[in-house]
């Protein structure tokens, strides 16, 4: 499937902002600018009527303002060229959030995809909104972000992890247009993705063919690549290479991460990254083409992670959902838009101040169940609030964190009888790799609150007793569009059912 070309002016204004940014990111000399300028008002003149152009005017620049949310699966902060790291894995996020609001220390409130993103639409805990599991259905009494918008508002989301159809999670009835069709089969299991070329492409098709241009979106774009096996296009050229070896412990990486002959554990942090890359590139072309068609500059754009990942740290390799280390639930939250103050903040942030932001920003009072946080100044953060994290793992037990700027609380919860165990404490300062566990004192208001979480919480260490089930899918999801012949094809190819 290829990407929906852009009428011609809109096109040519895609590229001019594009090299505007570029230009001044670069340091390039002023001289290149009269050039953009005289190709701007050729656009320009193109647009309202000039011969030889194609394509609809452009919807109205002012009004109610847009808000884009862009979420990828499985993407540790550390891992983004935008923190830090040594490797250029995100050129366009760079671009693109530069000058925005970087939080430095963001944090999902749950090591898996389901719960954690719940959580960003809602703007609630998982023991407060009710989604434990991978496969549940969102309870009908909880509301999410499209439900809390004004009518004005037309509301879409492009999905591409399985665990986010409508089948598993329930999800559609909230959004006005909800496309969650996953068809490419993740290696040798029985589980279903679409591509971030293939999940772009269904982004800027409904963006292109919208029955009221005029009306404001909300639009959130979720992303799956980096999450395991990783495996980017083979198509696509590698950027990254590594000197000397470090073997994996083979028992320490999960089945379906294995990859036959390779036994080098730095291979592997070589595939996440160029996972990484790919997906920068095409969030880079979402962007620039979500600028081409609406005001970005007038628009509210998020972008954060479900939770992280594990390469070679503590007890399990290349891999999350087991535990509330930062590596797996550390994750990137960067803002740009209106009121948006450029910084780089280090107050924790979590996936739960999202969705009031985003309520402040269009004028609408959140609900009193959200927390009083606005992500764009970081109103409402301070270094000693703690944000609350979650990791339940098979069937007995789930690990709890609160974390500040400094610190990590951490217990382990066993159900049913809630009792806590394992309690410590990290210095994230002098031990930001959480190695050195230390007493932590029961007596102290964070963990006092943290062991409070788990003894009120009404699903026992984070399962619930009785829960709409979810279904898993058994072979893909095929869109609606596709013909009754070749969905009856595929059929008897044994790939739908």
């Amino acid at each position: 499937m290829t990407a929906i070309p852009a009428p011609p002016a809109e096109r040519a204004i895609g590229e001019i902002l594009s090299a505007i940014r570029s230009t001044r990111a670069r340091g390039r000399p002023a001289s290149a600018l009269p050039r953009l300028v005289i190709a701007t008002f050729v656009a320009i003149a193109c647009l309202f009527g000039g011969t030889g152009c194609r394509g609809p005017a452009r919807g109205p620049a002012r009004g109610p303002a847009d808000v884009l949310l862009i979420t990828v699966d499985t993407l540790r902060a550390d891992h983004l060229s935008l923190y830090g790291y040594g490797r250029a894995t995100t050129p366009q996020l760079d671009r693109w959030f530069g000058d925005g609001a970087i939080y430095e220390r963001a944090y999902s409130t749950e090591a898996n995809t389901s719960p954690s993103l719940v959580s960003v639409l809602s703007g609630l805990l998982p023991q407060e909104h009710g989604v434990r599991l991978l496969y549940q259905l969102l309870p009908a009494a909880t509301p999410v972000l499209p439900e809390l918008l004004p009518d004005r508002y037309e509301t879409a989301a492009i999905v591409s992890n399985m665990v986010l159809t409508d089948e598993a999670i329930g999800l559609a009835d909230r959004f006005d247009h909800y496309d969650d069709f996953v068809d490419e089969r993740e290696s040798s299991r029985v589980v279903y993705e679409r591509n971030a070329v293939r999940t772009t492409d269904a982004a800027l098709r409904w963006l292109a063919g919208r029955a009221d241009p005029a009306r404001p979106v909300f639009l959130w774009v979720h992303y799956i690549d980096p999450h395991g096996p990783y495996r980017p296009p083979a198509d696509r050229p590698r950027s990254f290479t590594h000197e000397g070896a470090r073997p994996i412990k083979i028992a320490r990486v999960p089945a379906y991460q294995r990859e036959p002959g390779v036994t080098d554990g730095l291979a592997y942090v070589d595939r996440y990254d160029e996972e990484i890359a790919y997906t920068d590139a095409e969030i880079g072309r979402l962007l620039d083409r979500f600028a081409a068609l609406r005001s970005i500059d007038d628009a509210l754009v998020v972008f954060t992670a479900d939770h992280g990942e594990s390469m070679m740290e503590h007890e399990r390799w290349f891999t999350h959902g087991y535990h509330v280390y930062d590596e797996i639930v550390r994750v990137p939250l960067m803002l740009r838009g209106p009121g948006i103050v450029s910084a780089r903040r280090e107050e924790p942030a979590s996936g739960v101040d999202i969705a009031p932001t985003i309520l402040r920003f269009i004028g609408a009072a959140p609900p009193p169940t959200m927390r009083p946080v606005d992500l764009r100044d970081g109103t409402g953060l301070t270094a000693t609030r703690p944000v609350f994290v979650e990791a339940t793992w098979g069937r007995k037990k789930q690990w709890r964190a609160a974390v500040t700027r400094d610190a990590k609380w951490m217990t382990q919860v066993w159900a049913p009888s809630r009792a806590t165990t394992q309690q410590r404490r990290y210095d994230l300062v002098g031990d930001p790799d959480e190695l050195r566990a230390q007493p932590w004192d029961p007596s102290a208001p964070i963990p006092t609150r943290l062991v409070e979480l788990s003894r009120t919480d009404p699903d026992p260490a984070g399962r619930p007793a009785e829960y709409a089930k979810g279904e898993l899918l058994t072979a893909p999801k095929v869109a609606p569009r596709v013909s009754a012949e070749a969905r009856e094809r595929l059929k008897s190819l044994g790939y739908v059912e």
